[in-house]
């Protein structure tokens, strides 16, 4: 899978199973996950190391965090990965700026089920979220 973006991810999980980077003028972090499974192993990166950084960087700052999650290499995904996802959405609520979330049109439709389960549970709690299969918008100021 193509990176994202041409320059080096800010952060990068230790078996290369998520890249991150992050723009510190737009308070934004992009998420690629290159495994197949949405894991808990990727789920708790993204909701402690990632984190930590979005924390020193953003949040302590008074800043709101944009995210833009791209999951579509994401065929399968584990039931306790999708908590720790919600749970982190919820913590994070108070300092996000907007919420995009794309799985791949060809995702199936378990993972579609979970995927729009999961933005309605962050909606319902008035998270700016929006589930999408064309990350170019999101991603075209940041380039």
């Amino acid at each position: 899978m193509t990176p994202l973006f041409a320059t080096p991810p800010t952060l990068e999980h230790a078996r290369g199973l998520v890249k991150v980077w992050l723009f510190d003028e737009r308070a934004t972090m992009v998420d690629q996950v290159l495994s197949p499974s949405l894991s808990d192993e990727v789920a708790s990166f993204l909701t402690t190391e990632v984190e930590a950084q979005l924390q020193t960087r953003y949040v302590s700052k008074g800043r709101k965090v944009t995210y833009v999650h791209d999951w579509s290499a994401c065929t399968g995904y584990e039931s306790k990965a999708r908590d720790r996802l919600i749970e982190w959405g919820r913590a994070s609520l108070a300092h996000s700026a907007h919420v995009t979330v794309c799985i791949s049109d060809q995702a199936s439709p378990f993972v579609r089920i979970a995927a729009v389960t999961g933005v309605g549970v962050l909606r319902m709690l008035k998270m700016p979220i929006e589930l999408v299969s064309d990350l170019a918008p999101a991603l075209a100021p940041l380039r």
